[in-house]
């Protein structure tokens, strides 16, 4: 529930929820009442003289006081998480803040401290290049190609380490799931894999099921699915996964049933698909191809994703009953738009024309970002 922005001029603005620290910067005292838009309200039973709590210092992006830093760093990428923050130096070091959450609660920013609410370094981490993150996990890669997770004797999941695996060229991180691809060209998942979101299929479908060390995606390595087709990139939102190739083309698999895959279920091979216990189809165990070509960029959200071709143009597809897929239902038309089922375009008049050139997706909201008018 909150966002963070890397600006030119070396500005990291934050806005959203505070709760946890996950802006970096004091948001109190500063509100105002503000109406609440009737339109909106599900229940029927506010006016538009009824009134909130409006925080503008959460609501508005705002710099993070560049003191808690040393004097003439450079930032380089921003990563969040669902209750925290990182950004890369060009050094690469990596300063952090907020909290880490499990199934219990809280677990704390570190082994002393509950939450942290402005900008930290993190210790261990050198050299860094890359960061990714998923709902409550940090991927950091190296200059050496050295994959630093979280582990430790006491707490495993707040102290970065290195993971058993060298020559890594990139990484990326779904919810609950990450991924890193060598120099080779192999693939690795490790993580959540009850809808097979890792890309290993043994035990996907099966409550609780995960892949609890780095393991070949082997599909990108059975699989041929073109001479000289290459990775380059891996995205992961919460049962689905995303892959680009060196060619323009973008991979899925993983969940089914609702719509996360970008192509409908009867375009996909039987002998790809595990069925559930009802006789459901569940999972979709081997990458495919969607429809969209010449894509320059991807990413995923929970439960959509986003893709945008070299020509400026971006399309999305998934779960969109928060419209967090950009998409709005005519209601006129009667329309359903709860679920994009396959790649569309975004055509609202706010990017119609622009040339975008990233995306950002969370659980209920997402962001593009384009060049300006004078550009």
């Amino acid at each position: 529930m909150h966002s963070a922005a890397l600006t030119h001029d070396n500005q990291i603005l934050t806005w959203g929820v505070n709760d946890e620290g996950t802006l970096g910067r004091d948001t109190k005292d500063k509100t105002k009442k503000t109406p609440i838009d009737a339109a909106s309200d599900t229940d029927g039973d506010e006016t538009e003289d009824d009134e909130m709590e409006f925080n503008l210092k959460e609501a508005s992006p705002l710099p993070v006081d560049p003191s808690h830093f040393p004097r003439g760093t450079i930032f380089t990428h921003l990563v969040a998480t669902d209750s925290a923050t990182f950004v890369l130096t060009r050094e690469g070091l990596v300063y952090g803040w907020g909290t880490f959450r499990g199934n219990n609660g809280r677990i704390g920013f570190s082994p002393k401290i509950d939450i942290q609410s402005t900008p930290v370094l993190v210790p261990g981490l050198q050299n860094v290049t890359k960061l990714a993150a998923g709902a409550q996990h940090i991927l950091a890669l190296t200059s050496d190609g050295v994959h630093q997770t979280s582990s430790s004797d006491d707490l495993p999941w707040l102290t970065p380490g290195k993971c058993a695996l060298r020559d890594i060229i990139d990484t990326g991180a779904g919810l609950y799931h990450s991924f890193a691809i060598q120099k080779n060209g192999k693939v690795y998942g490790w993580g959540s894999n009850n809808f097979g979101q890792t890309g290993v299929f043994d035990g996907a479908g099966q409550s609780g099921a995960m892949v609890l060390y780095l393991t070949e995606v082997p599909s990108f390595r059975k699989r041929v699915i073109e001479k000289d087709v290459k990775i380059t990139s891996v995205f992961g939102g919460k049962n689905h996964s995303l892959a680009l190739t060196n060619q323009g083309k973008c991979l899925t698999w993983g969940r089914i049933d609702n719509k996360d895959l970008g192509f409908a279920t009867a375009e996909i091979p039987p002998s790809d698909i595990i069925h559930d216990a009802y006789g459901k189809p569940r999972i979709l165990k081997a990458p495919k191809s969607i429809s969209l070509r010449d894509i320059a960029f991807t990413t995923a959200g929970t439960d959509h994703s986003f893709g945008i071709t070299n020509d400026g143009k971006t399309y999305s597809w998934g779960f969109n009953d928060q419209h967090q897929a950009g998409h709005d239902a005519d209601e006129d038309d009667g329309d359903d738009k709860g679920e994009i089922e396959e790649p569309t375009l975004l055509d609202s008049k706010y990017v119609k024309g622009k040339r975008l050139v990233l995306t950002a997706a969370g659980g209920q909201f997402s962001i593009v970002a384009g060049l300006s008018d004078s550009n």
